[in-house]
């Protein structure tokens, strides 16, 4: 018979053993949550913002295809909005990213659930998405471009630059909240530095291209572009109806300038993408759109482009190239 004390020891091995393997298998991998971003973006303008965004998400750890999958929508028409919207809510998404006033709008129109995260809007109080800059309290948070406000100071620039200039066209789409909002704000500054603005209204009877093309030296002396998403989609046209003119073209931003625009005043629209992929962290992470803040850029910058100014036979002042932090067309 077996000895009960060797019996009790074989039992005490196997269950010491047992206890060993216990503690040092490592427990089963945790589930990776997997999450669905929908971008949508009215015009090409806003890529740098797109590209900044996608380069924090990274940053912050949420690499597509492994934990994350975006929805990357360019729409150029107002009408083509409602659609794709209504395509990221069929999907499901956890947040939706947008880029113009419009985009946004029309997102927060159809949920109020779903959160909604801007990374360029002009004035998201006016166009009542938010109940305050300081507290949402709603479903819909962000960068805010200060697009409205800031074309004054882009007619500032710009009289500076061409101190002669005396009528600007101000071409804007009534019915689009940023643009209106824009035209009011630069009716002011024009009062103050004793200039016109002409204004020159898109809408859908009247193609963008062709108010571009209606703009003409004769009838003023520079062009400074609204915050409307619908004029800045048509860009190509302005500046070479700009350019045939010989006319001084002020716009919004470095990749506006780029493009051929003479001078523009705004964000940096990498950097604002990515404070916006600060937002949706802190929304993918538990925060609550409704009690975030929402931010200004924390860039702007003077840009200048050399090269379209010998295009329409304009020296600038050096005083004023002295204030650019880009100058594009060095020769």
């Amino acid at each position: 018979m077996i000895n009960n004390k060797l019996i009790l020891i074989i039992l005490a091995i196997l269950v010491g053993a047992s206890a060993l393997i216990f503690f040092v298998t490592p427990p089963a991998n945790k589930e990776v949550r997997h999450y669905k971003i929908g971008i949508l973006v009215r015009g090409n303008t806003y890529k740098p913002g797109v590209e900044g965004f996608l380069a924090k998400m990274k940053e912050f750890g949420y690499e597509e295809g492994k934990n994350v999958t975006y929805l990357l929508r360019f729409v150029d028409k107002k009408e083509d909005l409602p659609g794709v919207i209504a395509e990221f809510l069929k999907e499901k998404v956890d947040i939706i990213h947008t880029y113009s006033t419009p985009a946004t709008v029309e997102a927060y129109k159809q949920t109020k659930t779903t959160p909604i995260v801007f990374g360029s809007m002009g004035d998201p109080l006016a166009s009542k998405v938010i109940k305050s800059l300081q507290k949402p309290e709603t479903n819909v948070t962000g960068v805010s471009s200060l697009s409205a406000p800031l074309v004054t100071k882009r007619l500032e620039f710009l009289k500076e630059a061409v101190p002669s200039i005396r009528i600007i066209a101000f071409p804007f789409t009534p019915e689009d909240i940023a643009g209106k909002s824009s035209y009011d704000h630069v009716l002011i500054a024009a009062k103050k530095l004793g200039v016109e603005i002409a204004p020159y209204f898109v809408s859908k009877d009247r193609d963008v291209k062709a108010t571009a093309a209606a703009i003409l030296r004769k009838d003023v002396d520079g062009i400074v572009i609204s915050s409307d998403s619908a004029v800045w989609a048509a860009l190509p046209s302005y500046v070479e109806q700009a350019k045939k003119e010989r006319l001084p073209f002020a716009v919004f931003d470095k990749d506006m300038v780029e493009k051929g625009g003479l001078l523009g005043y705004g964000p940096d629209y990498f950097i604002t993408g990515g404070q916006s992929a600060v937002f949706v962290d802190k929304i993918l992470k538990g925060a609550n759109p409704a009690d975030l803040p929402v931010e200004n850029p924390d860039k702007l910058i003077l840009v200048v482009n050399l090269k379209t100014a010998r295009d329409i036979a304009l020296k600038l002042p050096n005083s004023f190239l002295l204030k650019a932090d880009k100058i594009y067309g060095e020769e």
